[in-house]
């Protein structure tokens, strides 16, 4: 195929996208997300856990935001800032858990911050979050998101973020005490784990567009539907350099 051809094609592509994402983040255009259940259990946990009196449990995981896992992290913590608006706004704050020591200052703020959206940062105290074990001690970390369940009347909670093979026995310990979960993890062990243990499970990459389905962030939502689009340019051209190939090697035989 001509190089000028590839080129122009890729271009328009690239045009194409660009004004895609103008108009998604503009609001011109009305995006549907691709509906994801556990995504939209989140919308209650707040409101059940306030009136029946009782807490809402989030964990952080055990990955840094210093490091390769810093993603997944980041992505872990915009479920802790949307519930915790909501939690904060109640004068209801959640009960947060992390395993690892970066992890701690992050949810800190993000508590604070959310009392101080409410106009309500006179309520803060800054003992809402748990450093329980350290990040290469992987049931201690389980033994101690544990024991957080036991001591406080938790209703729901959700883990979000890096966990391996310790989540089976803080996602059992949830169901022996009735407490509804939610696991959002891309940790392959974690996730065949977690689907034994819950049925409202945020598979791999469905972690990452947290911000555009919890907080329906428009800049968020674009990259999540451009990312789409972008799969489907890329099957559509392996298939046609496929196809092209194939008529080439017949022609030639």
């Amino acid at each position: 195929m001509n190089p000028q051809i590839v080129l122009a094609i890729l271009l328009l592509l690239v045009m194409l996208l660009f004004l895609a994402s103008r108009q998604i983040r503009l609001g011109r255009a009305n995006i549907q997300l691709r509906p994801l259940p556990a995504y939209d259990q989140l919308g209650g946990l707040v409101g059940r856990a306030v009136e029946s009196g009782q807490k809402l449990h989030i964990s952080l995981g055990q990955a840094g935001i210093t490091g390769a896992d810093t993603a997944t992290s980041v992505a872990a913590s915009q479920f802790l800032s949307a519930l915790a608006k909501d939690s904060c706004a109640n004068n209801s704050p959640p009960i947060v858990t992390v395993g690892n020591g970066t992890l701690l200052p992050l949810a800190e703020n993000q508590i604070r911050n959310a009392y101080d959206d409410a106009e309500r940062l006179y309520q803060y105290q800054p003992n809402h979050s748990q450093f329980v074990a350290q990040t290469d001690d992987n049931f201690a970390f389980a033994a101690g998101v544990t024991s957080e369940l036991a001591q406080n009347k938790v209703l729901n909670h959700v883990l979000a973020g890096r966990y391996g093979a310790e989540i089976g026995l803080i996602g059992e310990a949830a169901n022996r005490q009735n407490i509804d979960q939610i696991i959002a993890t891309d940790d392959p062990t974690a996730l065949a784990i977690g689907t034994a243990v819950s049925n409202n499970v945020i598979v791999g990459e469905e972690l990452f567009a947290a911000g555009a389905y919890i907080e329906q962030d428009p800049a968020q939502i674009a990259s999540l539907q451009i990312q789409d689009l972008l799969r489907w340019v890329i099957a559509l051209a392996i298939i046609g350099v496929t196809v092209f190939q194939f008529i080439v090697n017949l022609g030639g035989s």
